[in-house]
């Protein structure tokens, strides 16, 4: 059985803090995203519930390999 194909992640910072570390970023100031990093497309980067209120698109969730 073939291994499934693992995304890449971006360590970008934190939109909500701007890396001074908050609550959504679990206070380090920076958050992993899929490579390519993309701003939220629903608040263009201004913090929102799609995006975990990080400001970037495809969060690393906290069960993701």
């Amino acid at each position: 059985m073939p291994d499934k194909e693992r995304p890449v992640y971006d360590r970008v910072r934190c939109s909500h803090c701007e890396g001074a570390g908050c609550l959504y970023c679990d206070k380090t100031g920076y958050v992993l995203v899929r490579s390519p990093a993309t701003i939220c497309r629903h608040c263009e980067g201004e913090c929102c519930i799609y995006c975990g209120f990080t400001g970037w698109a495809g969060l690393k969730g906290k069960y993701d390999e």
